[in-house]
């Protein structure tokens, strides 16, 4: 969104851009952080008052992903910001408390968009895909963004002091988002949504099923092996974030189903919640017909924790096109298929959003 020139003091940015920090919202170190894409991110109050730009015990704001994973053990935070202009990611490692311990440089082929990554208890997963950053495209009036398939995807095992990548390469894919990794018998087991290609401008790469997949990277050998869950396509996966870089084997997937009535809706739009067994294959949904809805949030059920993957709540919108309201609803995440547990009608629409998170009262 273009910069209203009466917000910029005389020693502003001048922009042209405003960091709208609308796409994920996370708590940590006590602060509740609205973040953007690669940009500085805001620190809020409980009750949705911007503080300012969050500073984590630095002088200056430091740049941030919109994705970022916590590791089980420490409660740190490790983050990542990617660069548009250099062939670099830098991993933010952000202790509990909220202050940043080190940051460490991971060096690539190209400026390459990284939306999201995972987290092993000992490692730092990266899949960084042929979605280049290429300047002299965009000055030639092509996008910024291009999707070079001939450079294929490259894997990265980085450990979490910072130590050299071991990186993997394969044929070319992309990836916007991911459940969970964890680390199992010698393998880190990767389940996340696989894009055949990234369409970028008029004419881009066509458009294909986004995919649910498992990875399994084998340390040792150093080698890979992929596969679809059979039959299942979505976008937005969530798990149980309490076991995060921890073994999962449940994934929370929205998806299309033919019972939405919607002329031609676009590509990310859902109206149904698949529990699938990454272990098994066998899938569950909960369809909500003719109405639009979004990424799930996991809510364990009760303190302290239960031990139970499962054991707790969806909280998701619904919106019906027709009559045009939306409805907050939770489902029983072990009994997916049944009747909602509740479902609260909300005084007005809630549009179809990107990320959100489940934070306890403090």
């Amino acid at each position: 969104m273009p910069v209203d020139p009466e917000l910029v003091g005389p020693a502003g940015h001048p922009g042209p851009f405003k960091n709208g920090a609308f796409i994920n919202i996370i708590r940590h170190g006590d602060r509740l952080l609205a973040l953007d894409e690669a940009s500085p991110c805001y620190e809020m109050t409980m009750e949705l008052e911007t503080i300012g730009l969050w500073k984590p015990a630095t002088e200056k704001p430091i740049t941030l992903g919109a994705h970022n994973r916590r590791h089980p053990t420490s409660g740190a935070l490790f983050a990542l910001a990617y660069s548009v202009t250099k062939p670099i990611v830098e991993i933010h490692h952000i202790d509990a408390t909220g202050k940043l311990a080190r940051t460490f440089p991971v060096t690539l082929a190209a400026p390459a968009m990284i939306h999201d990554f995972v987290l092993t208890e000992h490692y730092i997963v990266l899949l960084v895909g042929p979605a280049v950053f290429d300047w002299k495209a965009a000055g030639a009036g092509q996008p910024l963004l291009q999707w070079r398939p001939h450079l294929g995807t490259r894997i990265a095992v980085i450990g979490l002091d910072g130590s050299p990548a071991t990186w993997h390469e394969t044929d070319a894919f992309f990836v916007f988002h991911f459940a969970n990794a964890f680390e199992r018998g010698g393998n880190i087991i990767v389940d996340y949504v696989r894009h055949e290609a990234l369409g970028v401008g008029h004419g881009g790469a066509p458009r294909q099923k986004p995919t649910l997949q498992r990875l399994h990277i084998d340390l040792a050998k150093r080698t890979l092996k992929d596969a679809q869950i059979e039959g299942v396509s979505g976008e937005f996966p969530r798990i149980n974030d309490g076991f995060n870089a921890l073994p999962t084997r449940y994934v929370f997937l929205p998806t299309r189903t033919a019972t939405l009535a919607v002329t031609n809706p676009p590509s990310a739009t859902f109206n149904a919640v698949l529990k699938v067994d990454a272990e098994t294959g066998l899938v569950v949904r909960h369809d909500f017909g003719n109405r639009i809805s979004g990424e799930a949030t996991f809510i364990p059920r009760g303190t302290p924790r239960s031990t139970l993957e499962d054991d707790g709540y969806l909280a998701l919108f619904a919106f019906d096109p027709v009559n045009h309201t939306s409805d907050f609803v939770l489902l029983d995440a072990a009994r997916l298929d049944a009747e909602p547990v509740a479902v609260v009608r909300l005084p007005q629409r809630v549009p179809q959003g990107l990320h959100g998170s489940w934070i306890p009262k403090a």
